[in-house]
């Protein structure tokens, strides 16, 4: 399977304009000569930047890939500025001496190799078919090092490089300065200063002279080697200096030829390593064009396509590469999934042959590894064709007119057109009798669908327009045209086709109202009656189009708040389970704090004491009891027991009552409960203090037996029908949280908090009780969360102090 393109059709794309743009982002000469003569000579094409089968282009998108990945990450290929050592090399096979400066050249590419190997092979992990091309550069270090051993940066040969050319050059400042010195004297030298013309020495003919006066040429004896313009000046070697200038010009050949030597030396050796230097460079063109393909999908956002065989584009918001990003309207285009041939239509200038040249270039970019200028999700199968035609391409030297021109492209592309090619067709069948153009553009339309090519064509025919009504293989697509400002935004929609909107554009580029008027008056009624319902039928689908673009924003909206609750809510989570871990933590301190003071009192006991002593130990362990079992209230647990009690009806209680301790006996209520939930009764000759909850309605008789009960759990519900504002109001000031686990407690608040807040209360009274401090711990990080409460604060001493918190409304 190969990969064919005629130079027409890579002209009619203006493909030349994308390798230009690919040549501003290489670093070698080579990619660049490529891209700037790539397609310009020859019928068809089956160049190097083409891929011609299925596994290359793989390749080189998988290393477009690579070298995208390293460019967003910062960092770029150590190319520099590779020179071009074409002819350097050229020259060097066939054991020419080359020039200093182009073996600075030379070892400053054998450098770039090197760096560029070391550069792919750190990064093998993010690049490895960068890293194995890399792999494959032959460092030419010995070349290298004997150039730069040779070689000033300057161009200029060291001294180092030869004993024979330091010596000649020792040789040439020794006698320079000797001669030099001889000259200044005779400047001097009242025998010769009045012949001469000037009190300077100079060079002529690379040896050293006197300038002399023209009528004074026989005051001083030596060889004349040159006079001035004007002949009044000779310029003479005095004959005491022949002798030094001899010697010097000796050493001068000497370092001449020397030099040459050294150069030769250098240049064979280059020659020698030709071969594997060019193989260098032609890898090192390949890499950098891996990265010149990689900054030119980065600078237009491309994405890399998924590559398939069935002959399908999947292209949305697909961009031509020659609009500029922010000038560009993308475009959704597809062909080859469940229909062949697209029609496209749509008034003049509206688009079309910009989608239609982008959808070709797309499959162009794929052969030649490039990333394409769509959005995730693209998909570009591979043709083994491009064929295109776009334009007037009227040819007078060939006899040839517009119709005619057009006719012979169409049939040169339905004869070569196959199952695998791409056609894009661009205004088809125009130039003649409109319907006998239809008809044509129609045959031409279904040979090519009947051939399986897949084909995009652009039209103003409405006989083409119906035809994917009537074979399954046509689809319509159409450029939007906005009938209230009469211009086209540049939209491409699946599925409609479009009106020409002709008159509308002649009316926008300024032809005369009352042209326009008759014109329309002339309109075939069936042709104006499809217009307006293909015009209304865009203008619906726009309509709707925007509506659903209001539905996804608010769908968007939806999920960001709900994200954001969901974010919320598991913070929340996440405090609560902090919370439960540090109530925990308390509740086993405070056990600890109990067995010790178990222990204390045990302790106590041992070492003997009296009645009163072990009635005041009695008290102690209670007291630790029932603090043990506050804490275990407040943490949400509590010990299981098989001892029910009857309730008490507090608000109807009095100091007199019979009661019934749990697992304590029978006795006599002698105080309510005070701000800590704690009762006094008095047991025989006990007074004790004990929580309310450890207390319950004693039976009338001994010998009645209490009727098992649940323990009671109360939940009040308010219905605001049911209950006037007085009611609400009675006692939405305060919340009494005593007795409750922590889920409990909680919600009781927030149903608390809420009733005072619709009723306007400025503050809310919490009682929490003091117990170990858990449930007032808790209670105070709710009220720290909680929107609409300003600031909280301990109740006054008289009030409940530590055991009531007062929180206070916005």
């Amino acid at each position: 399977m190969g990969f064919l393109v005629t130079q027409k059709t890579l002209e009619r794309l203006e493909w030349k304009e994308v390798l230009a743009m690919l040549g501003e982002r290489a670093r070698t000469p080579g990619v660049r000569r490529r891209c700037a003569v790539e397609a310009l000579e020859g019928e068809s094409l089956e160049a190097s930047l083409f891929e011609p089968t299925r596994r290359g282009v793989l390749e080189r998108l998988a290393e477009t890939g690579e070298a995208r990945n390293l460019l967003a990450a910062g960092e770029a290929l150590p190319l520099g500025s590779i020179p071009d050592l074409e002819q350097t090399l050229t020259r060097a096979r066939k054991d020419g001496v080359l020039a200093a400066r182009e073996l600075l050249n030379l070892a400053s590419a054998l450098r770039v190799t090197h760096e560029a190997r070391r550069f792919l092979e750190l990064r093998r992990e993010s690049a490895p078919r960068l890293a194995d091309l890399a792999e494959t550069l032959v460092e030419q270090r010995d070349l290298e090092r004997d150039i730069d051993a040779s070689l000033e940066p300057s161009g200029e040969v060291r001294d180092s490089a030869s004993p024979t050319l330091a010596s000649a050059r020792r040789d040439t400042q020794r006698i320079a300065s000797e001669i030099q010195a001889k000259l200044s004297h005779y400047l001097q030298a009242p025998n010769i200063t009045p012949h001469l013309s000037d009190t300077y020495y100079t060079i002529r003919n690379n040896r050293y002279v006197l300038p002399v006066r023209a009528d004074s040429r026989g005051g001083i004896a030596g060889i004349v080697h040159d006079a001035s313009n004007s002949g009044m000046t000779l310029y003479i070697e005095p004959e005491p200096l022949v002798e030094l200038n001899n010697q010097l010009k000796r050493a001068e050949i000497t370092i001449e030829r020397e030099i040459l030597r050294i150069l030769r030396v250098l240049s064979r050796e280059a020659g020698s390593a030709a071969d594997s230097i060019e193989a260098n460079i032609a890898t090192l063109e390949i890499i950098d064009l891996a990265f010149a393909r990689a900054a030119l999908a980065e600078d237009f956002d491309a994405v890399a396509p998924e590559i398939g065989n069935d002959g399908m584009l999947q292209l949305p918001q697909l961009r031509h590469p020659l609009l500029p990003i922010d000038a560009a309207v993308p475009s959704d285009l597809r062909i080859g999934s469940d229909f062949t041939a697209l029609i496209l239509s749509g008034p003049n200038a509206g688009g079309k042959t910009v989608a239609l040249k982008a959808a070709a270039l797309a499959a162009l970019f794929v052969r030649a590894g490039m990333h394409v200028l769509a959005a995730e999700g693209a998909r570009v199968d591979l043709f083994d064709e491009v064929l295109a035609h776009i334009g007037d391409e009227q040819d007078i030297s060939e006899n040839l007119s517009t119709f005619s021109a057009h006719m012979a492209n169409l049939a040169d592309i339905t004869r070569r057109a196959t199952n695998r090619s791409l056609v894009v067709l661009d205004e088809i069948g125009v130039g003649t009798d409109p319907g006998e153009g239809a008809a044509l553009a129609q045959a031409a339309l279904e040979t090519l669908a009947d051939r399986g090519a897949r084909v995009i064509a652009t039209t103003h025919y409405n006989l083409l327009k119906e035809m994917a009504e009537v074979d399954a293989r046509f689809a319509n697509a159409s450029v939007e045209f906005d009938s209230e400002t009469l211009e086209p935004t540049y939209r491409l929609r699946m599925g409609l086709p479009g009106t020409s909107s002709a008159t509308s554009v002649a009316a926008r580029m300024g032809l005369d109202a009352r042209v326009i008027a008759r014109a329309n008056e002339l309109l075939d009624r069936e042709d104006r009656q499809l217009d307006r319902v293909l015009a209304e039928l865009s203008a619906s689908r726009s309509a709707l189009e925007a509506e659903q673009r209001e539905i996804a924003e608010l769908k968007s909206e939806t999920e960001a708040v709900r994200d954001e609750h969901r974010a919320k809510l598991e913070r929340l989570q996440a405090r609560r389970d902090k919370l439960f871990l540090s109530m925990r933590e308390d509740l086993e301190q405070s056990f600890r704090d109990a067995h010790e003071q178990v222990a204390s009192v045990i302790r106590e006991l041992q070492r003997g004491g009296s009645a009163r002593d072990a009635a005041a130990a009695r008290e102690k362990l209670q007291a630790i009891a029932s603090d043990a079992e506050a804490s275990q209230r407040e943490a949400g647990l509590e010990a299981p027991t098989d001892e029910l009690l009857n309730p008490i009806d507090w608000p109807r209680a009095a100091a007199g009552d019979l009661v019934q301790i749990l697992g304590g006996g029978r006795g006599v209520l002698s105080s309510l409960p005070d701000q800590r939930g704690r009762v006094t009764v008095q047991l025989g000759s006990a007074r004790l203090s004990v929580p309310m909850e450890r207390v319950g309605a004693a039976e009338p008789t001994e010998n009645a037996q209490p009727a098992p009960r649940a323990k009671p759990r109360i939940t009040v519900t308010r219905s605001a029908s049911a209950e006037g504002p007085a009611e609400l109001e009675a006692d939405a000031d305060r919340c009494d949280l005593h007795g409750l686990r922590v889920d409990e407690a909680l919600d009781r608040l927030a149903y608390a908090l809420d009733r005072a807040a619709s009723v306007g209360r400025p503050t809310l009274a919490i009682s929490h009780g003091r117990g170990t401090g858990t449930l007032r711990k808790v209670v105070r990080e709710y009220l720290r969360d909680c929107p609409f409460i300003s600031h909280f604060a301990t109740a006054a001493q008289q009030d409940g102090g530590d055991g009531v918190t007062i929180a206070f409304f916005r």
